[in-house]
């Protein structure tokens, strides 16, 4: 016999893909918390193309998620609404949420990483800011 599994439900996604989304936020809090107990080790000042190329990358990380997201939410949100338990729209659904999720934590990522050469508070502010709003403003919703 093997194993039965419960088909995915929009209900059960949506409690899947709140729980993830919600640890993917405590981390970022999380991160902080790290950075406050070890400073970093670099004693150099910041070059500021280097922190110009991390601004850009996260930048770049942020439109790639919300195009992702889009590309996959919106066809995905359209079958949900007619058939709500439809495997491959929930498939889509969780890839579009989970893809933008990883690349929001990863924006905030580039502002450890700015903390991790040595850059200021004011440096790295704008990576957690812009990762964490996104995250905020990500929030899966029912379709």
């Amino acid at each position: 016999m093997g194993v039965q599994q419960n088909p995915m439900t929009t209900q059960a996604t949506l409690r899947f893909l709140r729980m993830v989304h919600g640890v993917l936020m405590v981390s970022i809090v999380l991160y902080v918390l790290v950075m406050r107990m070890v400073p970093a080790q670099n004693t150099e000042p910041l070059k500021p193309s280097m922190l110009w190329s991390l601004g850009a990358c996260a930048a770049v990380t942020l439109a790639l998620g919300q195009v992702m997201r889009s590309r996959r939410l919106g066809p995905a949100f359209e079958t949900l609404r007619i058939k709500p338990d439809d495997p491959e729209a929930l498939v889509r659904w969780r890839q579009g949420v989970l893809i933008s999720d990883v690349l929001a934590e990863a924006t905030v990522l580039y502002g450890f990483a700015v903390h991790a050469l040595g850059g200021s508070g004011r440096q790295i502010a704008p990576f957690f800011i812009a990762g964490a709003a996104a995250m905020i403003l990500w929030w899966p919703k029912m379709p």
